[in-house]
């Protein structure tokens, strides 16, 4: 490979291809046909899952990187672990079947094991999550489907709304998160000699 190749594909030139996107999250609903860069095991405060790092190939997106937790080894975190587990464990089995393979052992897999998958290719449906308590919000992988025919998509940025209580009766009305929602009532007094709106 010279140094003027990229895994990415022709390098161009172009403005399009050389500037970096101003964007900073994936909007909820992309599709996009992406190459899995690793697929390994990982743990977080004693908590084992195996991690995807996916890098999208193609549409508005191409060069970034999303990240796929499947929690087959439980998620305490979860509403109902069962049923988390036992969704890990389908996505992971469609994997599997995705690239016509089988594990080579009943046990859990290794690294080894995965590896035989990084390099393969596959459409993805990326979301979004909600904001955590710091305000941040992530990308996560929800479908994965065959590579072929697979349709590229630009999803949509989730709005965030905040349901406001106005007063003891409250309309529990929903508005955009904003100064004024954030303040409660203090925008509330409109005397006319209060010419500062907060």
């Amino acid at each position: 490979m010279s140094f003027w190749e990229s895994e990415l594909g022709e390098v161009t030139g172009s403005a399009a291809d050389a500037f970096a996107k101003t964007f900073t999250q994936i909007p909820d609903g992309t599709m996009a046909l992406a190459r899995i860069e690793s697929f390994m095991n990982a743990e977080y405060q004693g908590n084992k899952y195996l991690v995807i790092n996916w890098l999208l190939t193609d549409g508005e997106f191409k060069g970034c990187k999303v990240e796929q937790k499947l929690k087959v080894f439980g998620d305490p975190m979860a509403k109902d672990p069962a049923k988390a587990r036992h969704r890990a464990l389908n996505m992971l089995k469609l994997i599997y079947q995705l690239y016509n393979t089988k594990p080579k052992h009943a046990g859990d897999p290794t690294d080894a094991d995965l590896a035989i998958f990084v390099g393969k290719a596959a459409g993805i449906r990326i979301r979004e999550t909600e904001p955590n308590d710091q305000g941040r919000q992530y990308n996560w992988v929800a479908e994965i489907h065959e590579a072929k025919g697979f349709k590229c998509e630009t999803g949509t940025s989730l709005v965030i709304t905040h349901t406001t209580n106005y007063g003891s009766g409250g309309s529990g009305r929903d508005t955009m998160d904003n100064a004024f929602s954030r303040h409660g009532n203090a925008h509330l007094d409109n005397t006319p000699e209060d010419d500062i709106p907060f």
